[in-house]
């Protein structure tokens, strides 16, 4: 396989997070307020954004080590602990953004079970565990645990979320997840946590479709059967859902259910709404039981067991939340601050987002080197979670020609040792300093 020369890794990753704009946004969010500084604004980023993934810790002193190491210049400890304030997160947040927004999706992959969708979405949320310090800002689930909440809608395409919000622990899933004209012709797929009448019904208002699993509480009214059974075969139409389930022996049950709730009037009143939905139960052998879902996408398209395997892929939420966890440090933030808990987790969005624009090219270029023939698409060869393993064990040589590429000199070898061996905390007295210069406590005889 003929391979492109290096220099592809980092003319791509400066394409996709262009100089100009980090600046101007650097400028825009206040967090650079004049030219000349210190701190450069691209530096700032492709040290966090890359150099997040060197550290063993991700502590503040590793990302100024690193910055300082690769950018060169001198930057005092304190002076760059304070660079982590709300500016910086609205920086990030305000990067991050554009970069979702400009990358294109390659709805051409959504294939088979998929391709009638513009896109295939995926609403799903995960817990951050921090210090206990931060109980009051991010309270968790229990009194004495602090957590943050990621809140991601995933595009399938991608594998990115296209949609994000970061809350406390306890801060409900549902509450989270808007509806607008952006999930026209789009499939969202969701678990329990966001089970709610009405965003089914703004779903489907917006021309989109949903898929999620039905609530055991919930008990739609059946009105119609989709499926026609041979001989006789006890109808279900007049009954409940729940009702019915003890009683029934069929593999599949498809029927139109009638489900009733309060919808949302612009002058802050609710109307009561009836609507009917499709609901769908496939029988588990396993659990002894039905799984139920409901959805609006038609029985002519899709049979229950095509919508039992739909729901399947839901799953690929959980591995970008592991992804996240296990490559990009997201499983626990070691800072008693709110605001460095919140940018951390943007570098971490940050981080995915690189590692996947790289992904992407070397996508393209084991495509160029296919013939036409090959079986195998070139995505699945490089596997999301190994491929960011790969990219975390050479992010060092891709920040180093990042830096080259934007013009920053490394600092020299002495220089470099220097800075990385002196005590940022000068202030602190050793304990051999202390016995042999503190005096010595008065006689208490």
């Amino acid at each position: 396989m003929k391979l492109p020369p290096d220099s592809v890794i980092e003319e791509r990753l400066v394409k996709t997070f262009p100089n100009t704009r980090l600046r101007e946004l650097a400028r825009a969010t206040g967090l650079i307020q004049r030219e000349g500084g210190k701190l450069k604004a691209d530096a700032l980023f492709w040290s966090l954004a890359i150099g997040f993934l060197s550290g063993n810790y991700r502590t503040l002193e590793e990302f100024r080590q690193e910055y300082i190491e690769t950018f060169g210049g001198s930057l005092e400890y304190s002076s760059f602990h304070d660079w982590f304030m709300p500016a910086l997160c609205d920086f990030l947040r305000e990067v991050l953004k554009r970069a979702l927004e400009d990358l294109e999706h390659d709805n051409d992959r959504l294939q088979g079970r998929f391709e009638q969708f513009r896109e295939v979405f995926i609403a799903d949320a995960t817990v951050i565990t921090l210090y206990q310090s931060l109980f009051e800002t991010f309270p968790g689930y229990g009194d004495d645990h602090a957590g943050a909440k990621l809140h991601v809608v995933e595009a399938v395409s991608s594998g990115l979320p296209a949609e994000f919000t970061i809350t406390d622990a306890r801060t409900h899933e549902f509450t989270q997840l808007s509806t607008g004209p952006w999930v026209e012709n789009a499939l969202l797929l969701f678990d329990q946590a966001y089970f709610d009448y009405r965003t089914m019904d703004l779903i489907d208002a917006n021309g989109g479709w949903f898929l999620t699993r039905l609530k055991p509480n919930a008990n739609p009214d059946i009105t119609a059967e989709l499926r026609k059974w041979r001989g006789d075969a006890i109808s279900l139409e007049g009954k409940q859902v729940q009702d019915i389930l003890d009683d029934l022996h069929r593999d599949v049950i498809d029927v139109d259910g009638e489900v009733r709730f309060k919808r949302r009037i612009y002058n802050g009143t609710r109307s009561r709404a009836v609507e009917t939905f499709r609901v769908v139960g496939v029988w588990n052998d396993e659990e002894e039981r039905y799984q139920l879902y409901i959805t609006n996408l038609s029985a002519e398209d899709y049979s229950a067991p095509d919508i039992a395997k739909l729901y399947q892929a839901r799953w690929e939420a959980e591995l970008l939340f592991r992804e996240l966890k296990t490559t990009y440090g997201l499983d626990e933030i070691n800072s008693g601050k709110p605001e460095v808990v919140e940018a951390l987790i943007l570098i971490g969005l940050l981080s995915l987002v690189v590692s996947r624009t790289l992904r992407e090219l070397f996508i393209e270029i084991i495509e160029a080197q296919q013939d036409g023939s090959d079986d195998v698409e070139a995505s699945s060869l490089l596997p999301r979670e190994r491929w960011a393993r790969a990219f975390g064990r050479h992010s060092d040589r891709i920040l180093r020609r990042v830096a080259e590429r934007l013009g920053y000199e490394p600092p020299k070898l002495v220089e470099s040792l220097m800075n990385d061996a002196l005590d940022p905390n000068t202030h602190r007295i050793s304990l051999l300093d202390e016995v042999r210069y503190e005096p010595f406590a008065a006689d208490l005889a």
